[in-house]
């Protein structure tokens, strides 16, 4: 058995020192060196120096120290066309305060496929020239870029992740990403984006992930949203969207996550949600939903939070709940009546029952526990 495993350990040894020196061999070109340093001049670094022997920065940002949080990652694949040479395929700058312009020269990277400039301080707008390459990720969350979406990323049909997260975009969503049938993360937050979301983007049936949240969109919630069957995260907080909540919804059996809030329109039933037994998080806060909340959503066995709070629900709160996993728990601003069961009261749970109509159980099961 020491014989098998010192031959193991010896192959484990032999295998990270043949990696070692594959990376050893190779070096990044240097072209793709001096783009890189163009790129941090665009971005407004003052400080950079990178080893292209090991694809290793040395220093980057806008202070010879870097902010504490910060992230800086330029990843290179040594294995691309078994070529000797190591090509950048990853850039990650976040959290360095950077002042700067996105920049158009990533175009000079042909193997880049990866970008994240995320909580920075980069204004203007996204490079239209981007729309050339074969990029899979972009996150651009929390900076201050303004301007329209250019309808060009619609190109980019090799993208799986678009974050443009906590900025100042206005305009419509172009129609041209509708394209983007390859999309598995489309994250519009906290922009200030106005408009219809246009039918075509009936075309994104590979989403998992579509957050809009906190943008200033016009129009219903759009029916096509039942065409992204592999959805497993929706979220529409503050959308500017109006209501009802699309009926068909209930197609999205995926879901594990749906955040829908703040939207206006006809008063409407709670969404038929059965087929999504996954269900981890649901907030349907403020969204002018009446009548009673389905017995199946209490007993939904992962849920871990709920929130449908500021609606117009009627009715009690059952008895038999599962709380075995609820850790959150908003039912505040409703019409909700009857006794309120102690199950629901237990160690470890954020409740809030407030602007209810609900009663105490009596003196001998006490809603509210004693003071010891």
């Amino acid at each position: 058995m020491m014989v098998a495993k010192s031959f193991f350990v010896f192959i484990v040894l032999v295998v990270d020192c043949f990696m070692f020196f594959r990376f050893a061999d190779s070096k990044v070109p240097q072209e793709e060196v001096d783009v890189l340093q163009q790129i941090t001049r665009t971005l407004g670094a003052v400080y950079w120096k990178f080893n292209s022997d090991s694809c290793a920065v040395e220093m980057f940002g806008v202070t010879e120290k870097s902010p504490r949080g910060s992230e800086t990652i330029i990843g290179c694949d040594c294995n691309i066309e078994n070529s000797t040479l190591c090509h950048v395929v990853r850039i990650e700058f976040k959290n360095h305060n950077l002042p700067g312009v996105l920049p158009p020269e990533i175009v000079k990277l042909p193997y880049l496929q990866v970008v994240d400039f995320a909580y920075n301080y980069l204004h203007g707008n996204i490079p239209r020239e981007w729309a050339s390459m074969r990029l899979t990720s972009i996150s651009l969350l929390v900076n201050r870029l303004s301007g329209e979406i250019p309808a060009e990323l619609g190109n980019i049909t090799t993208l799986t992740l678009l974050n443009l997260e906590a900025n100042q975009f206005t305009g419509a969503i172009p129609s041209q990403l509708g394209r983007l049938s390859n999309l598995q993360d489309l994250l519009l937050s906290s922009n200030q984006l106005t408009g219809t979301l246009p039918t075509t983007f009936a075309g994104l049936k590979n989403l998992t992930n579509f957050r809009i949240n906190d943008n200033n969109l016009n129009g219903t919630i759009p029916e096509f949203i039942q065409n992204w069957i592999l959805l497993n995260r929706l979220e529409l907080h503050a959308s500017g969207l109006q209501g009802p909540i699309p009926a068909k919804i209930s197609l999205l059996r995926n879901l594990k996550e749906l955040r829908i809030s703040d939207i206006n329109g006809p008063k409407q039933d709670f969404p038929e949600l059965r087929n999504m037994t996954g269900m981890v998080r649901l907030v349907l806060r403020n969204c002018n939903i009446a009548g009673k909340i389905p017995s199946y959503v209490w007993m939904l066995p992962d849920m871990e939070m709920l929130d449908v709070s500021f609606n117009h629900i009627t009715g009690e709160i059952p008895e038999d709940i599962n709380m075995e996993r609820i850790r959150f728990l908003f039912l505040s601003g409703n019409m909700l009546s009857g006794d309120l069961p102690e199950s629901i009261l237990k160690d470890g749970t954020n409740v809030d029952l407030s602007y209810n109509n609900l009663t105490w159980q009596g003196p001998e099961q006490h809603a509210c526990r004693k003071n010891l």
